[in-house]
């Protein structure tokens, strides 16, 4: 199986449905294809299926196929013979090779893009194969199982020798290209929404569904209600909202059990409480310490919980009673989930039996054959649980068509597969969320990375405070993947003096950075208080120069009155007399204030100019003062430059 046209081929899928196709439109053109490139005598089903494995690496099952030649006859020369079709004319090329030009175009982008990533971590790629298997691995967990319909869970071949370390290496290149390369992080969407397309063409069935969910009420688990509340971080959260988001357009009901209520609020403080404990793990607890929330933060966010689902339109139910008639055998179903599931918790396997059984209650004897006519299911991120819930549910009627439970991205791809042109952005925020949960390391691996960095310790190679930041730091379990890829084999001592060399230089490089940027925050301020003091003091300028003119002025008018004053007292005392009333008193008092001015010349040696002076000194410290109390500046700050 060639996995670069694999790749290729659900780029052309999602080409095909920007261009309009509806739902098994988008197999027509590869079908054609096959069809006008093979002389073939008739038409078989089974042998359409190999070429189109063989030509486009998508493997499609032979009802579909069947279907689409079906619709093919109906315009084409294509005349069934004795129940089998045989080709009867001409056929139209259907333009697969400009298709294939432009989905390679994409391909090639996101391949020497990943090869170029790898190079910074610890299995750098230089065979270009590689990178193509590894994205096809990462593609074919994005399935949809737990659904007769569905008989295979991806149109994607098995991938050969795909391990964690693939899933890992594409996830950390996916959150890469997203915050750095905006043009290849689309062209990585393109495969990952031709593969959600392809998911369409497994179930051919899926096009004769209701296109809603009314009547259908979903019951969220608490892991998804984690995902929602933000306590696994913000990825996760946008992913469950728009799954929320569309299943409430699409008329769906959502609801909790009264015990997922109860198990929500357990998980939460448990997480607080063990929060400041360094052997303390999980996904919450792990990204509480990533963007530093503390214990304080986890009990607001847990009294917050109800707020949250009124917010989300999620209604908490009673968890149903035991009926006999709908009950199963919680003893054997306990045994499925302990051989699918590992459960870190013991109680957490309880709260999962209690749910499916409540779904079963909730179902009251239906055999859906679809989804939209399940009346109930549960929701949740656990593919391992949806698994089980399967598995064991072969055993009754009203599950063995559809499952009591479906992982979230079984729901969000199949609700998407409804309206792909109204959630355009629910399947970026499912891969994302994906591969932020990818890069979080297995439990087997952080037991095997905490015995290693205490036999470190033992044998003196490192020291407590190396142990205390190993155990501790996110920013150590962030370089760890990188350098080992979540592989098990690749925890090696030399992969750990590494991780501490580099956590201990991004650690100086952060301080180094901090005090760089507290020192060009102190030089800002500086500036900034410079361009203010300049500020203030032009403005400090403007206005004395303003009240030093206006005092001039009222100075001057003052002066000018005296010296009129003085001359007309001169003129009295030299016998000028008038014999107007007004005017004859304006003499008088002009001698007075002369007879005034001259005896304090007398004295203190008063003169005009003196008087000028003092009266534009006053007059400048009281238009000072009133535009001191207009402007907010204080008076003292202005001073005369004589």
């Amino acid at each position: 199986m060639n996995s670069s046209s694999t790749l290729t081929s659900l780029a052309m899928l999602k080409i095909t449905i920007d261009q309009g196709g509806d739902y098994l439109e988008y197999l027509k053109p590869f079908v054609l294809h096959v069809l006008t490139q093979y002389n073939l005598d008739r038409v078989v089903d089974r042998e359409i299926k190999e070429y189109v494995l063989k030509e486009f690496g998508l493997e499609i099952p032979e009802r579909t196929i069947q279907i689409v030649i079906k619709r093919l006859s109906k315009k084409y020369p294509l005349r069934k013979q004795e129940g089998v079709y045989r080709i009867g004319g001409k056929l139209p090329d259907p333009g697969i090779i400009l298709k294939r030009a432009e989905a390679t175009r994409h391909i090639d982008a996101v391949v020497t893009g990943l090869i170029e990533f790898s190079q910074s971590t610890g299995s750098p790629i230089s065979d270009r194969d590689v990178p193509v298997e590894a994205i096809c691995a990462f593609l074919s967990q994005f399935d949809v199982p737990c659904l007769r319909a569905f008989l295979r869970g991806t149109a994607i071949p098995e991938v050969e020798g795909k391990g964690k370390s693939d899933l890992v290496l594409v996830s950390k290149y996916v959150i890469h290209t997203q915050k750095t390369n905006r043009e290849r992080f689309d062209s990585f969407m393109v495969m990952v929404q031709g593969h959600m397309l392809a998911n369409a063409l497994l179930a051919p069935d899926l096009q004769n569904a209701p296109r809603t969910y009314e009547g259908v009420t979903f019951y969220f688990d608490t892991p998804l209600l984690i995902h929602l509340m933000r306590l696994e971080g913000p990825l996760k959260q946008n992913a469950a909202k728009e799954l929320v988001s569309l299943l409430h357009r699409l008329g769906a009901k959502l609801a909790i059990f009264s015990h997922t209520r109860d198990e929500l609020d357990r998980v939460t403080i448990g997480a607080a409480n063990h929060l400041d404990r360094a052997d303390a793990r999980g996904a919450i607890i792990l990204e509480a310490r990533r963007c530093g929330r503390t214990k304080s933060d986890l009990l607001l966010m847990r009294g917050q919980i109800d707020d949250k689902l009124r917010e989300y339109c999620i209604e908490v139910k009673d968890t149903p009673g035991y009926e006999t008639s709908f009950q199963i055998d919680e003893e054997a179903f306990e045994e499925v989930l302990q051989d699918e599931v590992d459960y870190y918790n013991p109680r957490a396997r309880l709260y999962d039996i209690n749910s499916v059984r409540s779904i079963y209650v909730l179902r009251k004897g239906i055999s859906p054959s679809m989804l939209e006519k399940a009346k109930a299911a549960l929701v949740t991120t656990n593919f391992a649980f949806a698994r089980a819930a399967w598995t064991f549910g072969q055993k009754f009627e009203q599950s063995k068509e559809v499952s009591t439970v479906i992982t979230d991205f079984s729901l969000a791809n199949m609700a998407w597969l409804k309206v792909p042109m109204g959630a355009p952005s629910l399947p970026i925020s499912e891969v994302l969320a994906y591969s932020y949960a990818a890069l979080e390391p297995s439990q087997e691996f952080l037991k095997k990375y905490m015995a290693e960095i205490e036999k470190l310790e033992r044998e003196g190679k490192i020291t407590s405070r190396d142990h205390q930041l190993l155990r501790s730091s996110t920013l150590a379990q962030d370089e760890l993947m990188n350098l080992t890829l979540g592989q098990e084999d690749a925890l090696t001592e030399e992969t750990i003096t590494e991780t501490l060399r580099r956590v201990t230089e991004e650690i100086r490089k952060e301080e180094r950075e901090k005090l760089s940027a507290e020192k060009e925050a102190h030089r800002q301020t500086q500036v900034q208080l410079q361009q203010l003091q300049e500020k203030k003091q032009e403005i400090q300028k403007r206005i004395y120069w303003r009240c030093r003119s206006k005092a001039r002025f009222a100075a001057s008018l003052a002066s000018t009155l005296v010296g009129l004053l003085l001359v007309a007292g001169l003129a009295a005392g030299f016998g000028l007399r008038s014999s107007n009333h007004v005017l004859g008193w304006v003499l008088m008092g002009s001698f007075g204030v002369l007879l005034v001015f001259t005896m304090a010349n007398l004295f203190i040696g008063s003169t005009v100019k003196s008087l000028h002076q003092r009266i534009q000194d006053l007059c400048l410290r009281w238009f000072l003062k009133r535009e001191t109390a207009a402007t907010g500046l204080a008076q003292t700050e202005f001073s005369d430059d004589r």
